[in-house]
């Protein structure tokens, strides 16, 4: 059981030395680092772009787009400039995607809090297991309730984030670049890289977005 493990294991049995454990935490840092850069230059490709074409659109206050959390309350203005092809107007995505971004966070800083205390409760149980020389009893892992149900809780909030975030995704693309809107959203949904890359590259561009204007250009070509 985990208190005889805990009792018979000895890291100094294993042959590693301390030079090998700097070393991997050494690597550890420089990845960390090469993620945090590329992570940081996406945020910002993904802001330049958001900002440029709220600006085009004649959105309030476009800054905005640079602001975390906030940024998705502008890329939501955007989506909600695009009308279907009814004429009517599209869903708020300002405030759902706002809202769903906010919800997302405090429940993974939950799932992070709990996962911390339940490690500690868990280690402590562990030790005390130990001491007394018995094996730890399911009730010891009850810690981990709130970890499972503030995981689940999270991933509820960021499933349906993603998919309001791809529906307005696509809805901004096909204003500002329609032949490539199906497959920028496509490429975007397995490749989430490629999103800010693709907003920055059309960013320029001038939108369409009522899409009955498009057709209409398009019968009088014909």
């Amino acid at each position: 059981m985990f208190s005889n493990f805990l009792r018979d294991f000895d890291l100094s049995k294993t042959g590693i030395d301390e030079g090998v454990i700097a070393g991997l935490i050494s690597m550890v840092a420089i990845y960390a680092a090469i993620i945090a850069i590329i992570c940081l230059s996406l945020y910002i490709l993904r802001a330049l772009g958001v900002y440029k074409m709220a600006k085009t659109a004649g959105i309030s206050s476009p800054w905005v787009a640079f602001v975390p959390i906030a940024n998705s309350y502008t890329f939501g203005k955007l989506a909600e400039k695009y009308r279907r092809k009814d004429g009517k107007k599209s869903e708020k995505f300002s405030v759902l995607l706002l809202i769903f971004d906010i919800l997302t966070l405090i429940a993974c800083v939950c799932l992070i809090v709990f996962t911390v205390i339940s490690l500690a409760t868990i280690l402590s149980n562990a030790k005390i297991a130990y001491d007394n020389g018995t094996d730890m009893t399911l009730s010891q892992f009850s810690s981990l309730i709130p970890v499972i149900v503030f995981y689940v809780v999270t991933m509820l909030c960021a499933v349906v984030y993603t998919v309001l975030h791809y529906v307005a995704f696509w809805r901004i693309v096909a204003a500002y670049d329609y032949s490539n809107a199906t497959l920028y959203t496509v490429l975007s949904v397995f490749f989430s890289f490629l999103d800010p890359i693709f907003l920055f590259i059309i960013r320029n561009k001038q939108p369409v977005f009522d899409p009955r204007e498009r057709f209409a250009a398009f019968t009088s070509q014909i």
